[in-house]
This record gives structure tokens, sequence and C-alpha cells, in this order.
């Protein structure tokens, strides 16, 4: 799948956070100014991907901030919705 600077961005931010590259804490202060910054861009470059982005990982930072959800487990559930974006692999179980 051949994707934008903007989108190719954003993945691999989130792909750092699920390989335990980034801790949780640097993770939620950057996520939201990432998105802000760099999601209108998403959305010119593929409308349909940026959707799904929304639709997985976006719902699932959101869900985990909304509820108490371990550190590990959040790692596990953005990991799999990385998985659903990208259409790629069997998701982790939480």
């Amino acid at each position: 799948m051949k994707v934008g600077k903007h989108t190719a961005f954003m993945i691999d931010f989130v792909s750092d956070f699920a390989d335990g590259k980034i801790s949780r804490y640097d993770f939620e202060m950057d996520y939201s100014g990432y998105v802000i910054e760099h999601f209108p861009m998403m959305k010119k470059e593929n409308a349909r991907l940026a959707r799904k982005f929304a639709s997985t990982i976006d719902e699932t930072v959101e869900y985990a901030q909304s509820n108490k959800i371990s550190d590990d487990d959040f790692r596990v559930m953005v990991n799999n919705s990385l998985c659903d974006l990208l259409g790629i692999g069997e998701p982790d179980l939480v």
C-alpha cells in the first residue's frame, strides 16, 4: 500500500508505540498534537485511509483514554488497531 508522507509519519509513530519504542506517557502527550498537525493532510493524501485510521487507531486511543486500560493492554489494543488499519497479520489477544 502506497501512502503519503503524513500518513506514513502517523503510521510510523503509532507503530513505534506498538513496538515498545515509545512510552505510553510520551505517546499520549504527542498523539493529539500529531493528529491535529497531520490528519488534515492525511485526508488529502488518501481520504479513505484517513477515515480508516480514525475508525481504528483514533477510536482505540479515545477508548483507552476514557477507560482504565493498563499500559500493556493499551499497547496490544493499538497494535491490533494498526493491524486492522494495514490489513496485516493476526492481532494479539488482550
